[in-house]
């Protein structure tokens, strides 16, 4: 909680100041890779939202639309400059290595589980492209894990924040199986949403 604290006296004076600007550019500037405090400046919204000091449909819409399209950014870039990334080893050959192995492992179920990996999220798009994962398959992706984020570090904190601290306790205490039910929630998501579109084109075919 002390840490929690600490973000929330930092990161507080700039959303005053900048308000949704800087949410936006934080959180987009993140999904390309770079290093930026965008999932820290959405939990200090969400926050705020939740005493009423900032709009929190407001906060959600522009953090998902951020996330979601730079993340896609992320991915176009090391999808058409990936050669040039590695080349000049702005992505360390052993982080490369590992984006591999976990893309490999894990497929579009990756791009969800990798938002809540550090070392690995800021660089799961870029690594996705530069690994040419197929368009659809990374925006469904994308899709998924940008929701499933929203709702853990965008939602949750505005109703939850008086249970912070037993909440991540709990996490802490049983993350294995906070993880399990997860998958389970993300993989049952995933399948209604694959089979929506699969009914919606054959509707369209048949007409």
């Amino acid at each position: 909680m002390e840490s929690i604290q600490h973000i929330i006296t930092e990161l507080t004076p700039l959303l005053h100041e900048y308000g949704y600007y800087i949410l936006a550019l934080a959180i987009a500037v993140e999904g390309m890779g770079i290093p930026a405090p965008g999932q820290s400046l959405l939990i200090v919204a969400s926050l705020l939202a939740s005493t009423g000091k900032m709009s929190l449909p407001m906060v959600l819409t522009v953090a998902w639309a951020s996330s979601f399209i730079g993340n896609s950014i992320g991915y176009f870039i090391g999808r058409q400059f990936g050669h040039v990334l590695t080349k000049k080893e702005w992505i360390k050959p052993r982080t490369l290595s590992k984006l591999h192995q976990f893309i490999d492992r894990y497929g579009m179920l990756g791009l969800v589980i990798s938002r809540f990996v550090e070392g690995i999220k800021q660089f799961m798009c870029i690594g996705c492209g530069i690994a040419q994962m197929p368009v659809q398959l990374f925006l469904l992706g994308n899709f998924l894990a940008v929701t499933v984020w929203l709702l853990v570090f965008g939602v949750a904190p505005a109703y939850l924040h008086d249970e912070l601290g037993p909440i991540l306790a709990f996490y802490h205490k049983y993350q294995m199986q906070c993880w399990a039910v997860v998958v389970v929630l993300v993989c049952a998501l995933a399948w209604w949403v694959i089979r929506h579109f699969k009914r919606r084109r054959a509707t369209s075919i048949e007409e």
